[in-house]
């Protein structure tokens, strides 16, 4: 059996980080766009992708869905969610982790 070596698996963290482009969310049946705030490697070796979820609406809301998209625009994650903004002055702070390794 093949195994990665710890440059295949840095070169595939490398990839990923350089290819995520933005974010968009869902607010009832609309989606609004919002730029990746950072793109960094934690210490344990997990990449952590920030976005700034800053929506200029008032009153209260809800964010059902947060998706992540490549540099040529394709969708690349999509994942529900069911959160809750309660405050219009107050910005959400989402962050995505990926762990790169091979079984």
């Amino acid at each position: 059996m093949a195994m990665l070596t710890k440059a295949a698996i840095d070169g595939y963290k490398e990839y990923t980080r350089a290819d995520i482009a933005y974010a968009r969310y869902k607010i009832g049946n609309t989606y609004y766009r919002a730029e990746i705030q950072s793109k960094d490697y934690l210490a344990d070796g997990r990449l952590a992708v920030k976005i700034l979820i800053d929506h200029p609406a008032p009153g209260n809301l809800t964010i059902s869905e947060i998706q992540l998209f490549d540099t040529n625009n394709n969708l690349w994650l999509s994942k529900p969610e069911n959160i809750m903004r309660e405050d219009v002055t107050a910005g959400i702070l989402y962050r995505f982790t990926f762990d790169f390794h091979e079984n």
